[in-house]
């Protein structure tokens, strides 16, 4: 058995069954991948794909359980090579972070070009998804750590560090009706047609529960996954927005107008993301650090063995 063929089996896995798709991801061919499969197959002296054809339909039962161990012997054999690294060369290496576009356009900028300062041999990579393909990158070992909201749906092994708590705004264009003077309520909102987050954000959710306790029913106009894309549309008339308050730029945004939700909306806490089954280099504590003050290593260490944090989370200003 060969630690080749059981990534090949996760990635299968993590493909949805496809193998083209694993293909590509692995950088190889699909006939070396089915190849490698049937030999491990044969090694075992069992199954562990329902074929139909060439096409791959599941998991058989002894499948199910040799990809959860391969998970963890991979998980294993990277925290290895991390724990080398940290040994030989503490000051470089690779840092893949998972976010969201708002955090990679608003939250992160400063803390990179502080981070790169620091760390100009360690090569910074951003992956952007929604948080919960975000969350089964950081459950599969495929990024360093996230930076998004609690996901619906998270792997045992993930460990959330709290690090602020991100409010909402309600925008419209410069002179908008709700932007008239009198309080505002979820019923005025809900009188315009409203642009907001994909539902495959948390945000989003968040929104819509605080509508239907109240029993209204806003006309969702256009959801996006990103507040830069919610706000051109703002701008043209199509709707106003709720959108986080780190997003909004009184100088890049001079044609909209904010007013603050947060009497009206729960806010959304943010946290880094890591796999506990993860060996985190030194700089990825420091990166941490950098986005959280609160967060010192000591502290996202006890965390990540399960602890719980007691101090103050602040709210990140907006740029």
């Amino acid at each position: 058995m060969k630690l080749q063929q059981l990534r090949y089996l996760h990635e299968i896995c993590q493909s949805g069954m496809n193998l083209s798709l694993a293909a590509t991801a692995l950088h190889t061919s699909q006939s070396g991948i089915s190849r490698a499969m049937r030999d491990l197959e044969a090694e075992l002296g069992t199954k562990l794909l329902i074929r139909s054809g060439k096409r791959i339909l599941g998991l058989t039962d002894a499948g199910r359980e040799v990809s959860e161990i391969a998970r963890r012997m991979l998980l294993d054999a990277e925290r290895v090579r991390r724990v080398t690294q940290d040994i030989t060369s503490e000051a470089s290496g690779e840092f893949l972070i998972a976010t969201t576009h708002t955090h990679a356009r608003y939250a992160l900028p400063n803390v990179i070009r502080s981070f790169v300062a620091r760390w100009p041999q360690v090569r910074l990579s951003l992956r952007q998804g929604n948080p919960q393909e975000i969350a089964g990158w950081v459950a599969s070992g495929a990024v360093d750590m996230s930076i998004t909201a609690a996901p619906s749906n998270r792997s045992p092994d993930m460990a959330l560090l709290p690090c602020y708590d991100l409010h909402r705004l309600i925008v419209a264009p410069v002179g908008h009706e709700i932007l008239e003077p009198g309080e505002v309520t979820f019923e005025r909102i809900a009188r315009y047609p409203m642009i907001t987050y994909d539902p495959a954000f948390p945000g989003r959710t968040s929104i819509n529960r605080q509508f239907e306790e109240r029993g209204l029913s806003p006309h969702i106009a256009l959801s996006a996954t990103d507040a830069d894309l919610m706000k051109v549309y703002v701008k043209i008339g199509l709707g106003i927005a709720i959108v986080g308050h780190i997003a909004f730029d009184t100088e890049a945004d001079s044609s909209l107008q904010a007013l603050d939700g947060r009497h009206l909306f729960p806010p959304n806490r943010i946290f880094v993301g890591v796999n506990t089954q993860r060996q985190l280099r030194g700089y990825m504590f420091d990166f941490i650090t950098l986005f959280a003050p609160h967060l010192t290593r000591k502290v996202a260490e006890r965390l990540m063995r399960g602890g719980v944090y007691d101090g103050l989370i602040g709210d990140m200003p907006g740029q």
